[in-house]
């Protein structure tokens, strides 16, 4: 009774769905099988595909956090003024230091040595399979062309597999400077599948087990050959595994499960205030499932900051538009908005109360809600979307399970204690970039806010300490052993003007002699330091 009153208070194109979601639709150049979503499975989870060996598609999708990425609560980029700490900061996610093909180091001129942040927090993964388009402004459409030859391979259906081409080759994201796809499908073969992640789900490692890519790939496709359209392919395939439809209230539509007395008020609510834009609650047709295809302007920060959707389009009406998100898991998500601007579900209905921040071609519907939102509102619609939660999501079941990335563990290696300034006023910083296992020819280190041209010598010890030892003016953290290693490394790099920067890679043999943790710290000769030297922190990293 209660569902039938509901559905005549939505706009008459609009019912709700009375069962569980649909499957996501298949382009039919990219059939669906298990193996192949195994295969894409194993390709999501493996921190190989990035340059760096050090970040994986799933780094930014983490299920338990509803698909997004729990790192970018905290994680600044400067915004388009370069300079941090100002308004147009924006919160995202964490890619790579910038760095060459070799695995040197290059600075950024915003993150200089450190790791690069985008300016736009990851979308949720989840449910992704359902849309016509894909990435916060909608640019990847559902033609999807081989990122090699540019050929049309899906005309249509093909969002997922166009997104999935992005971030790998991103300098940001995944990819070293100018990394290309034949790159990517070349070094697949020479990799043993998820060789940095731990606790791998029993049905993947029981498929990847005692096999290469170059052996699954012949299994999943047929026939030999790693091609950046067969990686592409595979990971879509396994995306479109990834449905939440098991949520309290996706139960409820089904007739299995009912809602709490605050979250049917919630769902009243919603229904006058929010569903003429979060059509993912509701659908026009149980063919397509949730329609995610939606982009708003709904007031965050003025357009002139990021024009969203009029990058993709050109037309001056969609700027700062952004697409509309799914509801479903949303109260795992740790920041909200494309900015990562909001913390919590409560501050999210806070700023929908009075109405957004920023006119400049704010959607009318946010104006028409304006003032009428009530602290009791907020209380009854943070219910209902507290329903929203998958507990298999929330819980990394299957289809949601996954390895532990190395990211996650204790092997990244920690940068500890302060250095000293000399001509550049800020002190000197470490950089690293990717894991420091045995075998990795481009395990790389760096510093930078130094001035250019100085003498700068690396040193390495087997031994140090969080406590550091002041020696001229300076704190040393390293332990001072018979093992200890310096490094001259010549005249610091010039990075911008007034600023230098150097760089080091480490070609790690596969000899287990060489596992054990160390320690470095950089010096670097500056007659405006102390003692006429300069220092920065420490690193400690762990070979493995």
């Amino acid at each position: 009774m209660l569902r039938a009153v509901l559905a005549c208070l939505l706009p008459s194109t609009v019912v709700f769905a009375q069962t569980i979601l649909p499957a996501p639709l298949v382009p039919a150049g990219n059939p669906q099988t298990a193996a192949k979503a195994l295969l894409g499975k194993a390709l999501f989870w493996d921190e190989q595909l990035s340059s760096s060996h050090s970040v994986a598609c799933g780094t930014c999708h983490i299920f338990s956090q509803g698909g997004t990425d729990p790192r970018a609560s905290s994680a600044v980029n400067p915004g388009p003024d370069g300079i941090f700490a100002t308004d147009d900061d924006s919160n995202g996610s964490p890619g790579v230091v910038q760095h060459g093909p070799d695995g040197n180091l290059v600075p950024s001129p915003s993150f200089g040595l450190q790791t690069q942040v985008t300016p736009r927090r990851a979308p949720s993964v989840i449910n992704a399979a359902y849309a016509r388009s894909l990435f916060l402004d909608g640019r990847a459409d559902g033609e999807f062309r081989d990122p090699v030859t540019g050929a049309i391979v899906l005309p249509t259906g093909g969002a997922l597999e166009s997104q999935i081409a992005g971030p790998p080759v991103s300098s940001v994201e995944m990819g070293h400077i100018g990394r290309t796809w034949t790159e990517i499908a070349n070094e697949l073969p020479t990799l043993t599948p998820l060789a940095l992640a731990s606790n791998v789900p029993a049905a993947l490692q029981a498929f990847v087990a005692g096999q290469n890519y170059d052996q699954l790939f012949a299994q999943v496709f047929g026939s030999p050959g790693v091609t950046p359209v067969r990686i592409i392919f595979a990971i879509a395939a396994y995306e479109r595994t990834l449905v939440s439809d098991q949520s309290p209230f996706d139960l409820y539509l089904a007739g299995q499960g009912s809602l709490t007395q605050m979250q049917t008020l919630g769902l009243t609510r919603f229904q006058t205030l929010c569903a003429a834009c979060h059509t993912d609650l509701t659908t026009t047709s149980l063919a397509i499932g949730p329609v995610l295809d939606d982009f708003r302007n709904v007031g965050v920060r003025p357009p002139v900051e990021d024009m969203g959707r009029r990058i993709v389009t050109g037309s001056i009406a969609d700027r700062g538009k952004f697409r509309v998100p799914g509801l479903r898991n949303v109260a795992l998500r740790g920041s909200y908005f494309h900015n990562g601007l909001l913390q919590s579900l409560g501050e999210v209905i806070d700023f929908y109360a009075r109405g957004g921040d920023f006119a400049d071609n704010r959607d009318p519907l946010v104006d028409a809600i304006n003032g009428h939102i009530q602290i009791a509102d907020n209380l009854q619609l943070q219910a209902l979307l507290n329903a929203l939660t998958d507990p298999r999501v929330a819980n990394e079941l299957p289809p949601f399970d996954r390895p532990t990335l190395w990211s996650e563990g204790a092997l990244v290696p920690a940068a500890i204690g302060t250095g000293t300034g000399g001509t550049v006023a800020l002190a000197p910083r470490l950089g690293a970039l990717g894991p420091a296992h045995l075998g990795n020819t481009t395990f790389a280190v760096g510093v930078d806010q130094l001035a250019p041209n100085l003498f700068s010598v690396l040193m390495l010890d087997l031994v140090g300490s969080a406590t550091p030892s002041p020696v001229l003016g300076h704190n040393l953290y390293l332990g001072w052993s018979p093992a200890l290693q310096l490094m001259p490394l010549g005249l610091t790099q010039i990075a911008a003007p007034g600023q230098g920067y150097q760089s080091a890679v480490f070609h790690l043999p596969n000899n287990p002699a060489l596992a054990g943790s160390y320690w470095l710290q950089w010096l670097a000769v500056d007659p405006q330091g102390p003692a006429g030297l300069v220092s920065s922190n420490a690193l400690q990293f762990t070979v493995f």
